[in-house]
Formats: C-alpha cells, sequence, structure tokens
C-alpha cells in the first residue's frame, strides 16, 4: 500500500537537527489514496518522534505538488525554508515544512 523513509541525526538531509526527525519519504499508492491512509502513516510517524524525544518532524515537498501541500498543511504542518535539488541539470526547488510536536 506504501512506505515512509525516516532520517534522523547526521542521516538527515538538511536540518541534522538531534531535535528532529526528517521524512524523507512518504508514499501511497493511488488506489489506496484518500482512504486515510497516509494520515495514518503519519500519526506512527509523531509517535515515533515523541518516544524518541523529538520536537519536530520535517520534510521537504516539490513546490509543484499542490495536493502533497494541502494534506500536510491540514495536518498542520508549515513552510519554514526551502532548498534546491536537481533532477539531471534541471533545477527544482523543495518547500521545506514542519510540524512541531
Amino acid at each position: 500500500m506504501g512506505y515512509i523513509k525516516l532520517n534522523e541525526n547526521e542521516a538527515q538531509s538538511d536540518i541534522k537537527d538531534r531535535e528532529s526527525i526528517e521524512l524523507e519519504r512518504i508514499y501511497v499508492l493511488s488506489e489506496f489514496q484518500g482512504q486515510g491512509i497516509g494520515e495514518w502513516i503519519l500519526a506512527q510517524v509523531i509517535s515515533m518522534a515523541k518516544a524518541k524525544n523529538r520536537y519536530y518532524v520535517w520534510l521537504g515537498v516539490w513546490e509543484h505538488n499542490p495536493k502533497a501541500i494541502k494534506f500536510y498543511q491540514r495536518l498542520g504542518f508549515y513552510k519554514f525554508g526551502s532548498h534546491p535539488y536537481f533532477i539531471g541539470s534541471d533545477e527544482q526547488t523543495d518547500w521545506l515544512l514542519r510540524l512541531d510536536i
């Protein structure tokens, strides 16, 4: 149905804050989207972060992915920055979103 990839400490791609966990990947297969699975997965991530005494979860989302941005904002994430990344030689921009827990 889906999967997540979390990064902690030095494994985080940008922030590397020991008080946070990076949600690097969250995927739900399209035929299972809209069934609350993404919210359930995110609740598990938050539970894991709390159990590790982290203060926030953060992630990067492509600035031209309004469906994902709306999903995260509806769940309390807010934009705190951005960063570039490349697909080949094509520069893209990720918004950095954060959820304080």
